[in-house]
């Protein structure tokens, strides 16, 4: 030991190969790349590897959907399809149910979203019918159209933010007429000599009172002016040219004129025009009436009168509704620029 120890009889060491050439790759002075790992850390990298592959297959076995889905918004329940769901491919619901977050069914198979589920089910209807249909309690209370604008930017319903920002057409708010674009579109053509690009409400008979009171003074001096009537599932009105007045005198009669949309006789929308000296009638004790018959009247209480004299059309008086007298279900007045 103590000959060793003074290094007698110990052999030389052997010199090393030239850095690169012939050193062991496995050992920790070796030249070749990091990258290249050892039989431990390859182990260990396989074990990682299948480790995530057994994550993964837990993820997509969470991912997977069935055809039929229950919502749980907000204690509310709502039942649809995964392609509605998926019709949408920006929308958070698309991201939720295609796969692009962990999702997982609570006990009783229903998928839970912590919102308040009230205006969810328009929601809904759009993703199934790419049409957003809002009720009247909605459109006309700005704190329910700010609670359903709060709903629509949480889901990133892209479409509804784009109607809730930008009316497609005129006439957009209105409930006898909105929902069909083809008869808005008709009467901005109707129009189209004065260049029309804006409209706006002044009165509707369901929220205001059908009264001619009521409606005078909402729209007396606010300029051109379309009336729009419901009766049934006839649509039919007039259009004023200059501002309603209570003065009791006739308007002057270029370019007014009345109108059907919806008939009993035909699809054709129709413009009655007139070649008489008499056109709108502004009187306080009625509501928007034309011509000297009066062609078109308007009475209090939601009754309405036909006697076409000036403004013309061979099915004459009951072209509107198919009689000459009856009562409306709405009424609204929209000014027109």
């Amino acid at each position: 030991h103590a000959r060793r120890g003074r290094g007698r009889g110990v052999p030389p060491a052997k010199a090393g190969p030239p850095a690169g050439f012939g050193a062991d790759p496995l050992s920790s002075s070796s030249s070749y790349p990091a990258s290249v790992p050892s039989s431990s850390s390859s182990s260990s990298t396989l074990q990682d590897h299948f480790s995530s592959v057994d994550v993964m297959t837990e993820k997509v076995k969470c991912m997977t959907f069935p055809k039929s889905i229950v919502l749980d918004v907000g204690g509310t329940r709502f039942h649809t399809s995964l392609d509605t769901l998926l019709s949408d491919p920006h929308s958070y619901l698309a991201a939720m149910f295609g796969g692009r977050m962990p999702l997982a069914p609570q006990a009783d198979g229903s998928y839970f979203i912590d919102r308040d589920g009230r205006h969810f089910c328009y929601i809904l209807n759009y993703l199934r019918t790419h049409k957003l249909v809002l009720p009247c309690a909605i459109k006309e209370d700005a704190g329910m159209m700010e609670e359903f604008r709060m709903e629509v930017e949480y889901y990133q319903i892209k479409g509804v933010l784009k109607d809730l920002k930008t009316p497609t057409h005129l006439f957009h708010d209105s409930v006898i007429v909105g929902a069909n674009a083809g008869h808005c579109q008709q009467l901005v053509q109707w129009v189209n000599h004065k260049k029309v690009t804006s409209s706006k409400l002044l009165y509707r008979a369901s929220r205001d009172g059908p009264s001619p009171s009521k409606f005078h003074k909402l729209c007396d001096g606010r300029g051109p002016t379309y009336t729009i009537i419901r009766a049934g599932s006839c649509l039919f009105g007039g259009y004023n040219p200059t501002s309603w007045s209570s003065s009791g005198e006739y308007s002057p009669i270029e370019r007014s004129f009345l109108f059907t949309l919806q008939n009993p006789h035909s699809g054709t929308a129709t413009k009655l025009l007139t070649g008489a000296d008499y056109g709108p009638y502004n009187d306080a004790n009625c509501g928007p009436t034309f011509g000297p018959g009066h062609d078109l009247h308007i009475l209090d209480n939601r009754a309405f009168w036909v006697n076409l004299i000036v403004y013309t059309d061979p099915r004459g008086s009951i072209i509107f509704t198919g009689t000459k007298s009856g009562n409306y279900d709405d009424m609204e007045v929209y000014s027109v620029s």
